[in-house]
């Protein structure tokens, strides 16, 4: 008499992913990781070209940098300067993408069986034709 709204749309995805399951879980590694990394420049240079102020206490970024000064000196780099938000706006950035989450693996599971069927997948034929022993 009832029936789920939506199932008949997903048995299609779930039938694919029970035929394909590591192209798809592949997929969603991917589309995750890429979904992380791909907002953390485009935050962090928001941040920076809006000069949008985090409100951190100068005391804090002072303390942070002259940490990061050490660090950065004893791997070669030039130190930071005492005022410089550079730490302030990295840990913004990821921060933000952390915040993020949700939305992130949603797009992933939403993008999955279309990178599956038209990236992962054709890939993985390539590289077993390729390879295979003859």
């Amino acid at each position: 008499m009832f029936r789920r709204a939506g199932t008949s749309a997903w048995k299609k995805y779930t039938e694919q992913f029970r035929n394909k399951p590591a192209s798809y879980l592949t997929s969603f590694a991917l589309l995750h990781e890429i979904t992380a990394i791909i907002p953390l420049p485009i935050v962090y240079y928001t941040l920076d070209f809006c000069d949008i102020r985090i409100p951190v206490p100068e005391q804090a970024v002072a303390e942070g940098n002259r940490i990061m000064s050490k660090v950065r000196t004893r791997y070669g780099y030039e130190p930071l300067e005492a005022d410089s938000r550079v730490m302030v706006n990295l840990a913004t950035s990821y921060a933000v993408v952390k915040a993020m989450l949700p939305l992130r693996i949603a797009a992933s599971v939403a993008l999955t069986p279309f990178m599956a069927e038209r990236f992962i997948g054709p890939f993985g034929s390539f590289v077993t034709k390729t390879f295979r022993k003859k």
